[in-house]
């Protein structure tokens, strides 16, 4: 049984892994609308989640996507999320944009730091990062994530990100 799932496939084909899409393309195991829930997957089925580019789309309610992905993932398990980075323009000039994720979005579904009172699920950040290039530019993304904080105030505006990536543990 494979326990990786690929949300928002697309064309990106994983092996070893469900790939689920809305769309019947190649490749893709389950078409599925995830604006309607649950998900159709067990509890704790999966070890790992990939998202790359696609949770910013879902029209549903943010923090009721994470629940759910949280639902179907098991303790420990990592969901990884590749998004657009807030406010680079890549992250607004897709119309199908509907969640604009910034480097502390997941820091409401941390246990410290006060901010857990949105929902009742928790994650740990294994990894966060702003990614200014993922082809020719990818000496940059090292500098950039020193000094995350430092980058998002001052210098964000001046040689934005253009995307944003997180590795989140799940705490059951």
């Amino acid at each position: 049984m494979k326990t990786k799932l690929n949300l928002g496939c697309g064309k990106d084909i994983r092996e070893g892994c469900i790939n689920l899409d809305n769309k019947i393309l190649e490749g893709v195991d389950i078409v599925y609308d995830l604006n309607e829930f649950p998900y159709p997957f067990q509890d704790n089925q999966f070890e790992e989640i990939i998202s790359f580019g696609c949770i910013e789309l879902i029209d549903a309610d943010f923090i009721k996507i994470m629940e759910e992905l949280y639902r179907i993932t098991k303790p420990s398990g990592i969901i990884k999320i590749r998004c657009p980075a807030f406010p680079n323009m890549c992250s607004v000039q897709d119309p199908l944009t509907k969640h604009f994720i910034m480097y502390n979005s997941f820091n409401y579904f941390l246990k410290e730091g006060g901010l857990d009172y949105y929902s009742k699920i928790h994650f740990r950040i294994k990894k966060r990062e702003y990614i200014f290039s993922i082809n020719k530019f990818k000496f940059v993304n090292p500098l950039i994530n020193i000094f995350p904080k430092f980058y998002s105030r001052f210098v964000f505006n001046i040689f934005p990100a253009t995307t944003l990536y997180f590795e989140l543990e799940v705490i059951k």
